[in-house]
């Protein structure tokens, strides 16, 4: 599994919202534990679409177990503004434009080109309140995704 490992800090980020104010990592975990959704693209991919609709479609579920959804995916913030009102989401969609901090996270799909160069692996990555990443949710290929139930399973282990 490429990236970081259970274990170890997170790394540290601070990105835009979809309303293009900054969110940190610090400003995340300081709210208790976070599920990091690395994505490929809420404006091209129907695969990420289909992870986000069900993500929202379960927050209650997942926020009643301790954590929060954050997705993170190298669409601009306007773009990921459009996808959370196409898409009825709630929780922040968040833009690494320059694929910095899914870099950081060792995540990057090197394999992709042309508008898919620069996206991740889709990857969940639990993170605690103290940003040690608690749990590492993924797949191979692209198609299939971690679900809900996962997440809220991640996080009975860490209480």
């Amino acid at each position: 599994m490429p990236g970081l490992k259970v274990g170890e800090p997170a790394a540290a980020f601070t990105l835009k919202n979809s309303s293009g104010s900054d969110v940190s990592l610090i400003s995340l975990t300081q709210q208790g534990p976070v599920a990091l959704v690395f994505y490929r693209s809420a404006e091209w991919c129907p695969f990420c679409t289909r992870q986000l609709q069900a993500l929202q479609t379960d927050l209650a579920k997942i926020e009643q177990s301790g954590i929060r959804v954050v997705g993170i995916s190298y669409d601009a913030p306007e773009k990921s503004a459009a996808a959370a009102t196409k898409l009825g989401l709630t929780y922040p969609l968040l833009s690494d434009t320059g694929s910095k901090v899914i870099d950081a996270y060792g995540i990057r799909n090197k394999e992709a080109k042309g508008k898919a160069e620069g996206v991740p692996h889709p990857v969940v990555f639990i993170v605690d309140g103290q940003g040690i990443i608690r749990a590492k949710l993924m797949r191979d290929g692209y198609r299939e995704r971690p679900e809900s139930a996962e997440i809220v399973a991640a996080a009975m282990h860490l209480k």
